[in-house]
């Protein structure tokens, strides 16, 4: 799921956070929208993936964005928090992972 370039930076995220689960797919975004977990960290998504699931998260007050804290436009590298702080703080994890 993740590049070479994708990696050491989920990684980082990962060892910050009390429990990583792999796999859960669009059920991890609606565990996030209903309260039950705080994020989903994707790379790879089409924008179907991820389209429908926005209204709902942002719906539950949560936030969606790209690795760069831009609007999910085309897909690609997502973050979805349950809450606009916690967003910021992944993010720093997360937005430098493009090469070079």
């Amino acid at each position: 799921m993740f590049g070479a370039h994708e990696w050491p930076r989920f990684e980082a995220l990962s060892r910050a956070v009390r429990m990583t689960r792999y796999g859960a797919d669009c059920y991890a975004y609606c565990l996030l929208a209903a309260g039950h977990v705080d994020l989903v960290v994707e790379a790879g998504l089409g924008f179907y993936d991820i389209a429908a699931l926005v209204p709902i998260i942002e719906g539950a007050g949560g936030v969606v964005t790209d690795w760069r804290g831009a609007p999910i436009a085309a897909g690609g590298r997502v973050i979805a928090a349950a809450n606009p702080r916690l967003h910021a703080r992944a993010l720093a994890y997360l937005r430098d992972a493009e090469p070079g």
